[in-house]
């Protein structure tokens, strides 16, 4: 976690603001500076501020540095002006030139809340992530992939869907079990990875992977601006599946998550300070332990979002934030805050925290020569590293900054899991980079989903599975799906000529049959012999 450096040009301040606010802009009608008494305005340091909307950690017992702005008022019928109306400050205490100073007295965070309900079971990884990625996404990706291998080649590519999931898995069980080149896994000296290479060859991967489409591209809508619609299916299967989670009254964080790609593709970003800095910006809301419930990829003034009134950062944490129930805290850094925009959320029934870049106050000075000391506010007893004494020390902290860095990092916290075990390959498709973000993030939240349910049912720790084995489940999952055959619907399956079909659909060349997973040796289904080849047409000749 980076401390903030200081810097004379700019302030950072944490506000919070709930239905019990006390802002004062004080009565002054004339044009000099107005006072503004912070009840819940915390005055918390400097630091070097740039437009990117990289996060800062709140640092306290900074000093404050003087900026001018500009003047600004706030409307009669504001939610923020009736309160300063209702609760006047007496015997506030001057820090510095322009600002008056009251306790801050806030409400107990929503947190820890499992929700009303709890699971009759827990069901098995690959249940988790089929809520994300159903049967028809991969239905639908094979047959644009065919379509569109036709297109290009006049031949059949003649995919299923069961081999597409075989392709998926391949990418998850890489991400876990990393070889330094691509071809390694299929190698024959004896290096070769198992699992990969007996579900299928190699060329059969490659052209998969290289083919891979959602849509159909010779058919582009017409009016249709948006730069991502080559892959718009994927993206809509996971948003749809992350929008269907139960919201519950709660701490949740909005922040910048980056699909890393450094090739050619549309609304590229460069974010300054960022871990993969280049690539595609997705803003995210997640909950404080990092699920994901919402996301919205940004493609410049193409991106639908409803309200841009108050700029792009408040439109994001609008649109994120619509179906947050009232009563829960929403937080995020100074890329998003501005004061119309806390005031914008109170009138829903939303509170927020969040930092805030000095050009976004207007007429508020601040003293140079002044700090804030620590205990000046309420506060709890943190850990800091003493340079001086060389060891870890108790301080106090404010509960304002301890709130914030406590449930702020819901994003990158869901970065941190991704990063683990993130599927890296070398490509010049951006299609397809976007496609294994994707999926990376299908079972991450899966996992958390799954972990959230075992927690719930007092699971012991050594009884829930970590990330890597989750993922390791559903890749084996994946592998192991008969590539010859496809997911059929309830009216196929009740067809006559079902079992024909089945078994005159031939096995790709050079198939290897995987080795299965416990579970799916003893599920009961798919174990009995097949019949192909000579003796399907020949039934009364058998060369074996």
């Amino acid at each position: 976690m980076r401390r903030a450096k200081l810097n004379a040009k700019a302030i950072e301040i944490l506000a919070t603001l709930s239905d019990n606010s006390d802002l004062d802009y004080g009565s002054d009608d004339s044009d000099a500076d107005r006072t503004w008494h912070p009840q819940k305005v915390k005055i918390i340091g400097a630091s070097d501020f740039s437009d990117s909307g990289e996060e800062d950690i709140v640092t306290e017992n900074e000093p404050v540095v003087s900026t001018s702005g500009e003047n600004q008022t706030l409307s009669p019928s504001s939610p923020l002006q009736q309160q300063i109306d209702q609760n006047p400050l007496p015997n506030a205490t001057i820090l510095n030139t322009g600002w008056t100073q009251k306790s801050f007295i806030g409400k107990p965070l929503p947190g820890n809340n499992f929700g009303p309900y709890l699971p009759i079971n827990i069901r098995t990884p690959f249940d988790y992530v089929k809520t994300y990625l159903s049967d028809k996404h991969f239905e639908e990706a094979a047959l644009y992939t065919n379509m569109y291998v036709m297109s290009k080649t006049g031949k059949e590519l003649k995919t299923t869907a069961n081999e597409i999931q075989i392709m998926y898995g391949v990418h998850a069980m890489m991400s876990v079990f990393k070889y330094p080149r691509l071809k390694m896994y299929w190698d024959s000296r004896g290096m070769g990875f198992g699992p990969i290479s007996q579900a299928i060859t190699r060329d059969r991967f490659l052209k998969l992977r290289s083919c891979l489409h959602y849509v159909d591209i010779n058919n582009r809508p017409a009016g249709n601006n948006n730069r991502f619609w080559k892959v718009q299916p994927i993206i809509d299967q996971v948003r749809n599946a992350c929008r269907n989670i139960p919201r519950l009254v709660d701490c949740y964080s909005v922040d910048e998550q980056m699909i890393p790609f450094t090739g050619r593709c549309p609304s590229r970003q460069y974010v300054k300070n960022k871990p993969r800095p280049t690539g595609l910006k997705n803003f995210v809301i997640t909950t404080s332990k990092g699920k994901v419930i919402d996301f919205e990829i940004y493609q410049g003034v193409d991106t639908p979002f409803q309200d841009k009134s108050l700029g792009l950062g408040p439109a994001v944490v609008l649109h994120l934030s619509q179906s947050i129930p009232q009563g829960s805290v929403l937080f995020f850094d100074r890329y998003f805050t501005t004061v119309p925009l806390l005031d914008r959320l109170l009138n829903e029934g939303l509170m927020a925290t969040g930092t805030i870049m000095s050009n976004r106050l207007r007429n508020v000075h601040f003293s140079q020569d002044k700090k804030f000391q620590r205990g000046a506010e309420p506060h709890s007893v943190v850990k800091r590293w003493s340079k001086t004494e060389n060891k870890e020390i108790e301080v106090p902290c404010p509960d304002v900054v301890k709130s914030y860095n406590q449930y702020m990092g819901g994003v990158d916290i869901c970065d941190q899991q991704m990063e683990c075990y993130r599927t890296w390959i070398k490509s010049r498709k951006w299609t397809l980079k976007v496609a294994l973000h994707f999926i990376d993030l299908s079972i991450v939240n899966a996992w958390m989903e799954y972990r959230e349910d075992a927690q719930k049912l007092l699971k012991r720790k050594n009884e829930i599975m970590d990330l890597m084995n989750f993922k390791i489940a559903v890749a084996r999952e994946w592998l192991t799906k008969s590539p010859n055959k496809r997911a059929l619907s309830s009216e196929e399956s009740n067809s006559s000529d079902t079992e024909e079909n089945q078994m005159t659909t031939q096995r790709p060349q050079n198939y290897r049959a995987p080795v299965p997973p416990t579970n799916k040796v003893k599920d009961g289904f798919e174990h009995w012999p097949e019949v192909f080849g000579a003796i399907l047409n020949n039934p009364h000749k058998c060369d074996g």
